[in-house]
């Protein structure tokens, strides 16, 4: 197996600047150390819906709210009138070089939610011509009218409007295609899972609609893109946002174990596997190998088919660490073994001369919906104190209680996502159409007709999660230096770096496209008095 080292020295790195595109030719070299200090990312304050999510993850007893048609009005407002970005809004392209390219996916979504609300209002005071640069193209045209009747059939199947619905999802099917453009491919998915809605609204289910619904198992939907075929693998090398985040991670990892001979990583949720061969190359680049004398870890399995995939991990990961002749141990703990998920200290054989260190990849996020689950899980890594405990998770709100609110908010972020595949995996249309065909058409059905336990896809912001981790006594730490660096390089060596947002949220790390945050890295310490 190649030895390859995830952390060549950077000389001429670019400078983040808080929420601006990542355009690699345009900054100027900078000072390591003084970096975070320029970066300032801050989110759109946390509105009184995340404040009660905050606050517990309890939906045991959540009842699905009625569709409000003020309140969907709203939020497709609120997202015209303030970027998903809000520091990347401070600096606004002109309307004329808007014009003078290509809109992309999410801006022909703002465009049609705009013509929406100027349609039924009078009093808004929406300039749709200023907000783009004027003239479209004819195909940009046509796929603004597919969001429009995309947007409006989401209406009427919030409503119960099935009739209408069933129009104006006909209308969609006349553009909407699988292979098409990103607009239509979001649209073909989209549409698939507001029929499959209205089917199970009606009680119409067959048995096709069944099997999908058999098929949304919690944690498979999460990890289709991170298995290790060809596809996922192709997705890692062409799509930066994945990589970047694993070697902030790892680097994060290296900052808080420095110097120590026995390491301990607790994986919450094993993807790929990848952060942790980061980890060894790491370990073994940065000194004599036999400096470290052990390096265990220690993977948690929700159930038997994620046991199965961690084995397979495992089983590279022994072999990896004996050709890098690195001291390694790798051990499974059944989370579904124990009483309601719950995880006892002991089963983790920790030891008291190693670093411990927890890695939530993906990990949390899968749990609002097993509230209890949750709960265990983050006393069981309180109980652990670890050196530090890294989290990446995406940066979304798709756990809203109300239909209409969960769609445009997805809308948006698979919008983000179906874009930079077109970017990203031009070329490659199998394993694009195939990213999209199984993890993404996967996510938006379980976000928009799943609901009560079966709805597993919550995600919820990093100001979410920052009110949560309070309550076990957390600190966020801030990301600077190597972390960020590494983060960047793997930004500006991919060929869509121009279209990417790295900057800071705060202490934490963000990587999205565009204008569209779509992941965060964040690392946490316990305080020394731990809340009750």
């Amino acid at each position: 197996m190649e030895n390859i080292n995830p952390f060549p020295v950077v000389v001429d790195s670019p400078a983040l600047r808080p929420g601006l595109l990542f355009d690699v030719d345009s900054y100027p070299d900078f000072d390591i150390m003084d970096m975070a200090d320029q970066l300032d990312y801050h989110h759109e304050e946390v509105n009184a819906e995340e404040e009660e999510e905050a606050e517990k993850f309890n939906y045991e007893e959540e009842e699905e709210q009625a569709f409000n048609s003020r309140a969907w009005f709203d939020i497709l407002k609120h997202r015209l009138s303030s970027s998903s970005s809000p520091a990347a809004a401070k600096t606004p392209e002109s309307a004329a070089a808007v014009g003078s390219r290509k809109l992309w996916t999410n801006e022909i979504i703002k465009l049609a939610g705009a013509r929406i609300i100027q349609s039924r209002s009078s009093t808004d005071g929406i300039d749709v011509p200023a907000m783009f640069g004027g003239g479209l193209s004819q195909e940009e045209a046509k796929d603004v009218e597919l969001m429009e009747h995309l947007l409006e059939c989401a209406e009427k199947v919030g409503k119960g409007e099935f009739d209408r619905a069933i129009e104006l999802l006909g209308r969609c099917n006349c553009w909407a295609s699988q292979t098409g453009n990103p607009v239509q491919r979001l649209a073909y998915y989209f549409g698939n899972a507001l029929r499959q809605r209205m089917e199970e609204g009606t009680e119409e289910v067959g048995a096709e609609a069944e099997q999908d619904d058999d098929d949304r198992k919690p944690f498979e939907s999460d990890t289709a893109v991170t298995l290790p075929d060809e596809h996922g693998v192709e997705f890692h090398k062409s799509v930066p946002f994945y990589t970047a985040s694993q070697l902030a991670a790892v680097q994060i990892m290296m900052e808080n174990v420095a110097g120590e001979k026995r390491i301990h990583v607790i994986e919450l949720r094993i993807c790929s596997g990848l952060p942790m061969i980061a980890l060894m190359q790491a370990l073994t680049s940065s000194g004599p190998t036999n400096s470290i004398e052990m390096l265990r870890i220690t993977a948690l399995a929700n159930d038997e088919s994620e046991e199965r995939f961690i084995h397979g991990s495992g089983e590279r990961l022994v072999g990896f660490a004996k050709e890098m002749g690195l001291p390694f141990s790798f051990k499974i703990v059944r989370i579904w073994d124990s009483l309601a998920g719950a995880v006892h200290k002991d089963q983790l054989d920790l030891e008291p001369k190693e670093a411990a260190v927890v890695v939530a990849e993906f990990a949390l996020n899968p749990l609002i919906a097993r509230p209890h689950r949750l709960e265990s899980m983050m006393k069981l890594v309180r109980s652990i104190r670890p050196r530090v405990m890294v989290v990446t998770e995406t940066e979304a709100n798709h756990n809203a209680p109300d239909f209409g609110h969960r769609f445009v908010e997805t809308l948006f972020t698979a919008g983000g996502h179906f874009d930079c595949l077109a970017e990203c995996m031009a070329g490659n249309d199998a394993a694009r159409t195939a990213v999209e065909s199984s993890y993404l058409n996967d996510r938006i059905r379980n976000i928009l007709v799943a609901e009560g336990e079966k709805r597993i896809v919550r995600d919820v912001k990093l100001t979410v999660w920052r009110k949560y981790f309070a309550r076990f006594g957390m600190l966020e730490i801030a990301i600077r230096g190597l972390a960020l660096q590494h983060a960047s390089m793997v930004i500006r060596e991919s060929p869509c770096a121009g279209s990417c947002l790295v900057a800071l949220d705060f202490k934490s790390l963000v990587i999205g496209w565009k204008d569209t945050p779509l992941v965060f890295v964040s690392a946490w310490k316990f305080m020394k008095a731990v809340p009750q």
